[in-house]
């Protein structure tokens, strides 16, 4: 279901013109969209591969995308141990929004879990945006939510910082606003 989706965007980038090199700031705000269009490139992959990864239901490799430190949550950070038990707990949001189940309550036209929203869906798209982060530099923090036409995403958008050679959750699991 992705691959046309995916296969399409990455034409669309591979078959736009060139653009001339400008100077100054025009140079650098193009210089910033190049990041960009790299950088949702190879989170519109990973996207991919969650969307096996939660259609699966594998805990473990959804917890690989955990940082060692744990989650972002507003001024707090949740423990990777207490997302990791989320995950396995029926009864926890995060294993609600993800798999489905009783911890999450999905507001009227929007999927009751992302697996119920893949399973449903005869096309998702990926939607890669980029929120202002100072952690992230001039391009931003990259942030993925899976869409599906006439039909809210539950929970979040699920948003990246890359360490190391990886790119890995921050707070997005969780309500935290």
């Amino acid at each position: 279901m992705l691959r046309p989706i995916l296969a399409a965007l990455l034409a669309l980038l591979a078959a736009a013109p060139a653009r001339p090199r400008a100077a100054g700031a025009a140079g650098a705000r193009e210089a910033v969209e190049r990041r960009r269009e790299a950088v949702a490139r190879e989170i519109a992959v990973l996207g991919n591969r969650i969307r096996r990864e939660i259609e699966r239901r594998d805990v473990a490799a959804l917890l690989a995308h955990v940082p060692e430190d744990g989650l972002r949550c507003g001024d707090r950070v949740v423990p990777r141990e207490h997302v990791a038990h989320d995950l396995r707990s029926e009864g926890s949001w995060v294993h609600g929004v993800l798999f489905g189940g009783p911890g999450y309550s999905p507001p009227p036209g929007t999927a009751p879990s992302l697996a119920a929203l893949f399973r449903g869906a005869r096309e998702v798209a990926l939607a890669v945006s980029f929120q202002p982060d100072s952690r992230a530099g001039a391009e931003g923090r990259p942030c993925l939510e899976f869409r599906v036409k006439d039909m809210g995403t539950p929970g979040p958008p699920l948003c990246f910082e890359r360490r190391g050679d990886a790119w890995k959750l921050t707070e997005s699991l969780y309500p935290c606003g």
